[in-house]
């Protein structure tokens, strides 16, 4: 009889886990296709990356351990398991498991190791919890259940040593030697009594397991290995091109309209709050909770796919439910609550979807590789090409670019001068120079980005570069046009920039501008622009190194270094600002808490830095505040957009720190080799 009852429910139980995570892998293939197959060896090394040395996890010292532990202890067990059904049901062994000492000891270990795992992740909740990590009784009893699991294993073997049983294999099972010790003063027939009820509760435990799974957090236990090995091959700053050669539009108001791989995200997604511990929007206090957005994603996968299974079947046509247009939550509730979800975009309100940097941190953070940015801005692409939901800051930003070239709406001949002054070649003056110096159009429009250029330009002299500049002919890049949502208008401004370039011959580009240098590097290639691209700090490393600048004044101010998001985050140009300032006489590098790929975003991406003052961007005055805790006199950077605001937000302090690019620091110290 207890075979059978075991054999009902674990059928039942294993059963309702491949059904319920083949129904979700089904959902998740009712979004767009995407090829995530191609590369195979590098998907494989991510895989091995991030599932198997658990990387990103043991980022994070107490947990990373004790995940290490539990997940590797329960892949142990789980091989372990079928050897304890025979000894249960059929007091016997399978050969090769339940006499093999070498297991036994390695299993009886990893029971430890699993028990130790525990203890860190239930002092990581209590003693030394972050604050992004919410516990609630769900996430204690998922812990319980787990310690259960391997307790009752542990006693069960206990208890059989306490009868006398399997004498030969004591040695080879120390923990369960010693548990048999609780067992010594019991006679026989309450012994064999506490096995059955420990066998039992153990497969109980396991079954219950089976049932939670789908329901919880430890979903990603089925999908992260598989997230891992489909993460993105593209470079991490380029966003997807969403209009295909055909010239068809874009939607992204519901599951369908996401690619799988997007859907197939909110399933691995372990809701674990790495995300929001990053985020620096989060963390200001603003609406944007990176965890949540795939949460709410797979509230409405949930709701609408399986009446899109449904008419798949029948041969029809999901039926559009009407729903109200995309607003503000109502008071007292997050968006998202208390409504249908038939439209993803009910999910959200704007400032949800408009807090975003683009700053990447959550990506960076999350340890079952989802990717949360490409979301956004699909949720930012529809609002402004679809729903028309575009505010006056925002047209005025797209119309800047699309009739003047930049997004401060200035005219190109007022730009130019920064240039003339400095007697720099214009690429129709010189067009054999080797090199283009994209200046971009922070620094036709504004004041502090063209003091970064002129020190930039005179180092390059210095360096007696062959290179030239636009002049007039400078247009934006497109960085702010697509993050703001607005993929049209990067369409015509990145094929226009690279028709121009490719007549003029240019072959490669030095950009100060980390936004300029990301977009021309990583994205232009969709259009087929093809250029080397190269950011002043990696160029700067490359003339010191080659000894063509000579540097002997001394710099004597202690500097702290902000590393622009998309020049260290999504490029890993970590090292090179920190080389360039190294190289300068006396120049104290103080860094920042927050540093190099875990930097704090400065607060000005994603378009932020037109649509939200200074005054009021409360991102900005927290990194501006890191900076001067470390005693800098001067907050050092290698980027426009970062350095404007900087400077912003210490005149509104009235700090005397200063604000200088790497180029200025550089060229204040600099003398040419003759």
């Amino acid at each position: 009889m207890a075979v059978v009852i075991f054999c009902f429910l674990a059928l039942i139980s294993m059963g309702y886990l491949f059904y319920a995570v083949a129904l979700r892998y089904r959902f998740t293939r009712l979004g767009k296709p995407e090829n995530r197959d191609d590369r195979t060896g590098e998907r494989w090394k991510n895989f091995f990356t991030n599932i198997i040395r658990q990387k990103k996890v043991r980022e994070y010292p107490l947990f990373g351990l004790s995940h290490l532990f539990i997940m590797y202890g329960f892949l142990v067990l789980l091989v372990g398991m079928p050897n304890m059904v025979a000894e249960g049901l059929f007091h016997s062994y399978i050969p090769y498991l339940g006499d093999n000492y070498v297991f036994l000891f390695v299993k009886d270990i990893f029971n430890g190791l699993i028990i130790l795992g525990l203890c860190g992740a239930v002092t990581r909740r209590i003693v030394r919890k972050p604050e992004y990590l919410k516990n609630s009784f769900a996430a204690f009893g998922k812990l319980g259940l787990i310690l259960t699991i391997v307790l009752t294993e542990v006693f069960f073997h206990g208890a059989r040593f306490a009868l006398g049983e399997d004498l030969q294999l004591r040695q080879a099972a120390p923990l369960a030697l010693a548990a048999s010790q609780l067992f010594a003063n019991f006679d026989v027939m309450t012994i064999q009594k506490s096995m059955t009820m420990l066998w039992w509760a153990h497969f109980l435990g396991v079954f219950a397991f089976c049932f939670m799974i789908p329901h919880s957090s430890h979903l990603h236990l089925m999908f992260a290995p598989f997230n891992a090995y489909w993460y993105t091959l593209v470079p991490k700053g380029a966003l997807r091109r969403i209009r295909n050669e055909s010239g068809e539009g874009f939607r992204a108001d519901k599951m369908e309209d996401l690619t799988w791989k997007q859907l197939f995200d909110a399933y691995a997604c372990v809701k674990c709050g790495r995300c929001n511990g990053q985020c620096p929007a989060f963390l200001s206090g603003e609406p944007l909770k990176p965890k949540g957005l795939n949460a709410r994603l797979r509230k409405h996968i949930e709701k609408r796919a399986p009446l899109l299974l449904k008419k798949k079947a029948a041969g029809t046509v999901a039926s559009e439910e009407v729903a109200a247009k995309p607003g503000k939550a109502k008071k007292g509730k997050t968006a998202g609550e208390g409504k249908s979800l038939n439209r993803l975009m009910e999910a959200f309100d704007q400032e949800y979807i408009w807090s975003c940097t683009t700053c990447g941190a959550c990506m960076e953070a999350c340890p079952v590789s989802t990717e949360q940015p490409g979301k956004l801005i699909d949720l930012r692409r529809h609002l402004v090409l679809i729903e028309g939901e575009i505010s006056e800051e925002r047209q005025r930003v797209f119309d800047g670019i699309a009739e003047c070239g930049n997004p401060w709406g200035q005219k190109q001949q007022d730009g130019a001068d920064w240039a003339k002054a400095l007697s720099i070649p214009t690429i129709l003056e010189n067009p054999q120079a080797e090199y283009l110096y994209y200046a971009g159009c922070a620094a036709t429009c504004d004041e502090t980005a063209q003091k970064t250029a002129a020190a930039f330009v005179k180092l390059l002299q210095a360096a007696k570069v062959n290179f030239a500049v636009l002049g007039g002919l400078t247009w934006c890049c497109g960085d702010t046009a697509r993050r703001m949502g607005n993929e049209v208008l990067f369409d015509k401004t990145a094929e226009f920039n690279i028709i121009t370039w490719r007549k003029l011959g240019i072959k490669q580009i030095i950009t100060t501008c980390p936004h300029c240098f990301n977009t021309l590097k990583n994205e232009y290639p969709q259009y087929g622009g093809d250029f080397t691209v190269l950011h002043h700090a990696d160029f700067l490393a490359g003339l010191l190194r080659e000894g063509k600048l000579s540097v002997n004044k001394a710099f004597d101010k202690a500097v702290s270094f902000h590393d622009p998001c998309y020049l260290g985050r999504y490029n890993g140009g970590c090292t090179e600002p920190r080389a360039v300032l190294q190289a300068v006489p006396q120049v104290r590098l103080r860094e920042m808490p927050r540093a190099q790929k875990h930097s704090f975003c400065c607060g000005a991406g994603g378009g932020r830095m037109w649509t939200t003052p200074t005054a009021h961007n409360m991102i900005t005055a927290n990194r501006t505040a890191e900076a001067i805790s470390t005693g800098a006199e001067v907050i050092g950077t290698a980027c426009p957009f970062c350095k404007k605001v900087f400077a912003e937000a210490l005149e509104l302090e009235g700090s005397h720190v200063e604000v200088l690019d790497i180029a200025e620091i550089l060229a204040s110290s600099v003398e040419v080799v003759e």
